[in-house]
């Protein structure tokens, strides 16, 4: 009789996933070595802003003309309306309480303006 030998499966599945791991590098290697890199510059088109650029670049020096005198246009005065003075609301202790307790109070005086 032939003796039956038995393998464990994990040394396989280890194999398998570094066999797996480097044919993936290969690929994204193989794909991507034909895109240029940095130094190498991009492949973008060029649209009509970089050839503007360009032109603006190589364009000679523009004779000055003489400046144009411009006149302020008349502005009507806007229409102020009163604004109403707010009143502010009574505050009892409870609710000065309340306010200290949930740290809503303000140590500034109430008509300093603040920055």
């Amino acid at each position: 009789m032939s003796a039956e030998r038995r393998s464990n499966p994990f040394g396989w599945i280890f194999l398998g996933f570094v066999v797996g791991v480097i044919a993936t590098f290969g690929a994204i290697l193989f794909l991507t070595a034909g895109l240029g890199g940095y130094d190498e510059g991009s492949d973008e088109l060029r649209t009509a802003a970089d050839d503007a650029a360009a032109a603006a670049l190589n364009a000679g020096p523009v004779a000055a003309s003489a400046p144009r005198k411009i006149e302020a246009p008349v502005v009507a005065q806007p229409v102020t309306t009163p604004t109403p003075v707010r009143e502010t609301p009574p505050v009892d202790a409870q609710m000065a309480d309340d306010a200290a307790a949930a740290g809503m109070t303000s140590r500034a005086a109430p008509d300093q303006p603040t920055n």
